[in-house]
């Protein structure tokens, strides 16, 4: 056995700290991105999507997916064709990971990618979790790639839109893209 520690210990000590960077380089990495991962409560989420009122064979798209569980939930509860993305590889893959196991993997799954550069088009509800700051980068993407009527669910304000819908406990905007200029009326709600 000691053999085996004096042959192998370098190299299980070089494994263990690279797998240790990873794992704390993939921690922080969302934030120079978009916003570092506060995951919502299942409570949140849920109240999220009824909001947008979330119907059987829609297409979600949640930008900065984290762990999954808006797709999970849309997926599984919603029965809504869900899709994620999300930069850090070790969420996507644990998101993936929780996919499979549930048995969802026929309509959703999360994708390793860049918000900025993910195709929008053909979704009906978009969720973000992000700063107002990414919001706000995010605006000229969502009017080009999404259809007039698509609802936008975010946790913080989009900058220079007006929401159809708040709930001001949960702190939950809804957005609709066409209609977000001053002569909206934000409603508030409490779902």
């Amino acid at each position: 056995m000691l053999d085996l520690v004096v042959a192998y210990g370098p190299l299980l000590f070089q494994i263990i700290l690279l797998l240790s960077l990873v794992i704390i380089i993939s921690s922080y990495m969302a934030n120079f991105f978009g916003g570092m991962w506060v995951p919502s409560s299942m409570e949140t989420v849920r109240k999220m999507l009824q909001l947008a009122e979330l119907q059987q064979g829609q297409k979600l798209v949640d930008l900065g997916a984290g762990d999954g569980r808006v797709v999970l939930l849309a997926a599984r509860q919603f029965e809504a064709n869900a899709v994620g993305v999300e930069i850090d590889p070790l969420r996507a893959l644990f998101a993936n990971s929780l996919i499979l196991f549930m048995g969802l993997r026929h309509r959703s799954w999360v994708y390793y990618a860049d918000v900025f550069n993910f195709d929008l088009t053909g979704a009906d509800v978009v969720v973000m979790y992000l700063t107002k700051a990414t919001n706000n980068r995010l605006k000229p993407r969502l009017l080009a790639q999404l259809e007039p009527g698509v609802k936008v669910i975010t946790r913080f304000a989009i900058p220079g839109w007006n929401a159809l819908l708040l709930d001001d406990n949960a702190m939950i905007f809804l957005y609709e893209i066409g209609n977000t200029g001053p002569d909206v009326e934000t409603k508030l709600v409490v779902l």
